[in-house]
Formats: C-alpha cells, structure tokens, sequence
C-alpha cells in the first residue's frame, strides 16, 4: 500500500515520497518497508521506511505522516494489515435446530450448537464449539470465538467474544433454611450492547427477575466476573480479574483496575477510577479516584501509606525515648 493512500485511512498528511509499505511494526522492531509511530517526535531510532508522528521534528530523513493521534492511527492500521482469516460458510458438522433463524453471510464453524429460537444477524462468525441457547438473539457482526457459551441472553451488533466466556448462567443466589442453602431461581437474562468486547473465560450473570446489563463500547478483560442484576454503563474498561457482585451500578467511562472487587448494591458514578487491588465497599460519586481496601480517596491512600512506611523508624524513636526515661 503506498503512503498517500494509507495518510487518506488514518486522516493524516503525507510529509515526503510516496513509497510502497509492506508491513507494520512496532518503532523497536520495525525494518525497511514497515511503517510505524511514535508518542515522541524525539525518539525516531528505528529502521522503518516512515513513522506517524503528531508533530514534525529536525533529523527525520524518512517519510512522515502527521495525525493528531499517531497511536489510534496505528491502531486502525493494525487491523487493516491484519493476517487473521475468519472461517466462512456454515459447516456441515454444526447442529442447527429446526426453528433458529440464521441471517446472511454468517459463518458457522464445526461443532457450533445453535438451539431453536436463536436469531444471528448479518455477518456474524461463530468459531468451533460454541453453544448459544434457546431464544439468544446475536446481533450483526459479532464474532464468537472458540468455546463460549451464550445463554438467556441477548447480544448486539459487533460484539467481540473471546473463547470460554460464558454469558447468561444463573447468579449466585441462595436462600437460608433451616441450615440448608436454597437455590434461587433466576429468570432474567444479560443484554449485551453494540461494540462490547468480553475476554477469555469472563463470566457474566444472568439477572434474578431483571437483566444483567453491559452498556454499548465497554470493554472487559480476560478472566473477570460480573455477577447477576448488574448495570454496567457505557465505554467502560474492566481490567482482568476484577469481580463485581451482584445488583452494582456503574455509570459511564469508568475504569475498574485489574484484581478491584465491588461489594454487592454498590452504585459507582459515570468518570470513576478505581486502582488496581481496590475494595470497593460503599457508594463512589463521579469523578472520583479511588485506591486501597477500603477504597478511599486516592490521595488520601497514598497519605496514609506515607505513614505506615514511616512506622518502623517512628517505632525506634519511641524505644530511644523510652530507654532514656527508664
């Protein structure tokens, strides 16, 4: 692809000649015919045939493409130059129930079970040993991959679903009786909105009577549960190993650290941050940081761990004292 026509993609101005790039790489392992980008104009050691920058700068000898955003350019590059081939067509080794409803150009790989009630929309790619249960709805241009299990739920358009996620079992919910646990029935289900992306071996809860539902942009990472009646708002980013119990709100943009837990009916507000290793134990307004278990205001955290590293030498100063008085 030549530059000009790549500056056109990633809306940016072509600085230099118009050469054929081959490849895209990082600035570190980059080699001639790659094209690659920099945060710092400054730091351009790199054997690459052109970089994206945002601002120009003295001693570049190759050619450039300015872009207000180098590493969202990069990242639409990515996937442009991707190597990774979809399956295609339906397999004849999938079981497909009578009554499912499958729309147009939908791949559908070997051993997908696919029950009746089910409708797929356009463009949707189901990998190899998927199981979507009764009713599901999968929205146009999601893609499943391997061994994730999609249950009461209902999914949108271009969702991305890693392998062994399973969306849709019950909650965890029991009632006390006489010293036995009963099991609580749950008849609600998980709606997923457009552009959500769900790693490897998430988990996320069917809703008790209501829906379990993650808002349209979010993003969660591998190995991350959330449990059942959870409302989770728009583009948020949930970071591996986080575990949100049941009936917690949160609202829009929030990013939740990696190994965070939530208390059950917590309500957490749109711009939070909460860093990694927190305990959320009690409700966080907008806007806030917070860090530490119990979570607190950040800044208040970091004081108070200030301190505690200053314990053993004021452990010391009070032995001092006390030998001189004793």
């Amino acid at each position: 692809m030549k530059l000009k026509e790549i500056a056109k993609i990633i809306d940016g101005k072509l600085i230099g000649e118009d050469i054929e790039i081959k490849g895209i790489s990082s600035i570190e392992d980059a080699k001639e015919g790659d094209i690659t980008f920099s945060l710092n104009g400054k730091k351009v050691d790199t054997k690459a045939s052109c970089i994206i920058l945002k601002e120009i700068e003295k001693g570049i000898s190759i050619p450039v493409i300015l872009t207000d955003n180098p590493k969202l350019a990069f990242s639409k590059l990515l996937s442009i130059f991707s190597l990774q081939r979809h399956p295609s067509g339906i397999s004849k080794k999938a079981s497909i129930k009578e009554f499912a409803r499958i729309g147009k150009r939908v791949a559908i790989s070997d051993f997908v079970v696919i029950e009746d009630g089910v409708k797929i929309g356009d463009s949707a790619i189901i990998y190899p040993n998927v199981y979507i249960g009764i009713n599901v709805i999968i929205g146009k241009g999601t893609i499943i991959y391997p061994g994730a299990v999609i249950m009461n739920a209902k999914i949108g358009n271009n969702v991305i679903i890693h392998p062994g996620a399973v969306i849709g079992s019950d909650g965890f919910g029991y009632i006390q009786d006489n010293g036995k646990n009963i099991k609580m029935a749950h008849n609600g289900g998980v709606v997923i909105e457009d552009d959500v992306e769900i790693g490897a071996n998430t988990t996320i809860d069917r809703g008790t009577t209501k829906d379990t539902i993650i808002g349209s942009g979010t993003k969660i990472d591998n190995l991350v549960h959330i449990a059942h009646n959870c409302i989770i708002g728009k583009n948020c980013i949930i970071v591996a190993q986080v575990g949100i119990s049941g009936s917690v709100t949160i609202g829009d943009n929030v990013v939740i650290a990696g190994q965070a837990g939530i208390s059950d009916h917590i309500k957490i507000g749109s711009q939070v941050t909460i860093a990694a290793k927190s305990g959320v134990t009690k409700d966080i307004p907008s806007g806030k940081i917070v860090s530490g278990f119990p979570a607190k205001d950040h800044r208040e955290e970091k004081r108070l761990h200030g301190l505690i590293q200053r314990l053993p030498k004021l452990l010391e100063r009070v032995k001092r004292l006390e030998n001189l008085i004793y």
